[in-house]
């Protein structure tokens, strides 16, 4: 990757639209977390209780809360939202992603049938025939592009993605690498004792701006489609089985996974680890906790945790009853203890009398 590009703490801030204060001629050539930062780095403090930190790093500047106080003598970048102006840092100063020269790698396979749309096509690519790569689409090192798909433009996909037959991607969707894209659903019919293949003849598509990350599954659908709406965020080591519906501006993270037929509405957000059983619908904007197991629907803006999983303050309920058991424990001891006590007082004066 290319250098950090370098700049003064007075021009970022005119950049970011902040405000400096301190010394605005110091040279910034990178960014690090507060306690890592040396002193060319700038850093951000984007929620007040990381406060006493500031007064142990080294950065050179801090981007910083507008309304915030902060200690005199350090050098600071006041901003509406530090989390966002480091975006726009990230951006501006950042390296560049390594990217694919521009035509097509001697080393690449591309069908004569293929339409290739001023892409970059990396070695060992294999495109098959009847496919279409849009302009300014990126193939690493390695890919794989099915018969008959169809890639929009200004993608991107890292080395040795596999997208296969009948698939359709969008404008700007990012695969990071070793992602496979239209493997078979996970189908069979079990008769006399065998498992039998149940054909998995649709198609997979993949709409605009949807980001999948590394080692990720999306199978294709049995019949119809599998399909990952527009904005869509797939975290890595994910699966999205067969017949699927992942809807719009959908979050899903690490090791989560959804069986086949399974719709996700608008801006879902689902958890590491989740699992969501086939056939359940859940609700436009629902979170999903983590190790969570969704067995039946979820309501729109539902918030769910456990396995199975239920409604989080059920589920909070039902923790905090947890964490009582060892003292109920010993009080149903204690409890008991005292009850015998009392029989056998009980049956001492019966005796008596």
């Amino acid at each position: 990757m290319n250098a950090w590009k370098e700049i003064t703490v007075a021009v970022l801030a005119e950049h970011l639209k902040g405000e400096a204060a301190g010394d605005g001629m110091r040279v910034i050539r990178g960014i690090a977390p507060l306690d890592q930062a040396g002193p060319e780095a700038l850093s951000w403090l984007g929620d007040p209780k990381y406060l006493p930190r500031l007064k142990h790093t080294d950065a050179a500047a801090v981007l910083v809360p507008r309304d915030l106080d902060i200690p005199d003598g350090r050098t600071v970048i006041r901003v509406d939202d530090p989390d966002m102006a480091l975006n726009q840092t990230l951006r501006l100063l950042g390296p560049e992603p390594p990217r694919v020269p521009a035509g097509v790698h001697p080393t690449a396979v591309v069908s004569l049938e293929a339409s290739v749309e001023s892409a970059a096509i990396g070695p060992h690519v294999t495109v098959e025939s009847g496919a279409r790569i849009g302009a300014g689409t990126q193939l690493h090192a390695g890919v794989y592009v099915g018969a008959n798909t169809e890639i929009g433009s200004d993608c991107v996909l890292w080395p040795n993605v596999v997208v296969r037959e009948e698939t359709t991607l969008g404008d700007r969707v990012i695969i990071h690498p070793n992602s496979t894209i239209g493997a078979d659903g996970f189908g069979y019919l079990q008769r006399g004792g065998k498992h039998c293949k149940i054909p998995q003849i649709g198609r997979v598509v993949i709409e605009d701006d949807v980001e999948i990350g590394a080692n990720c599954c999306v199978d294709r659908a049995r019949s119809g489609q599998t399909r990952i709406r527009r904005g869509a965020k797939i975290d890595n080591h994910v699966q999205i089985a067969h017949n699927c519906d992942i809807g719009e501006d959908c979050i899903m993270v690490g090791q989560s996974a959804v069986a086949g037929s399974t719709t996700l509405g608008d801006g879902v957000m689902v958890s590491g680890h989740a699992g969501i059983s086939d056939h359940v619908n859940v609700g436009a904007g629902a979170m999903i906790g983590p190790d969570a197991a969704v067995l039946r629907d979820v309501p729109a803006g539902g918030v769910y945790r456990g396995s199975p999983a239920i409604e989080f303050k059920l589920y909070g309920r039902q923790q905090a009853a947890v964490r009582r058991l060892p003292k109920m424990v010993v009080q149903l001891r204690q409890l008991k203890k005292r009850i015998e006590q009392l029989e056998s007082a009980a049956t001492d004066n019966s005796d008596g009398n």
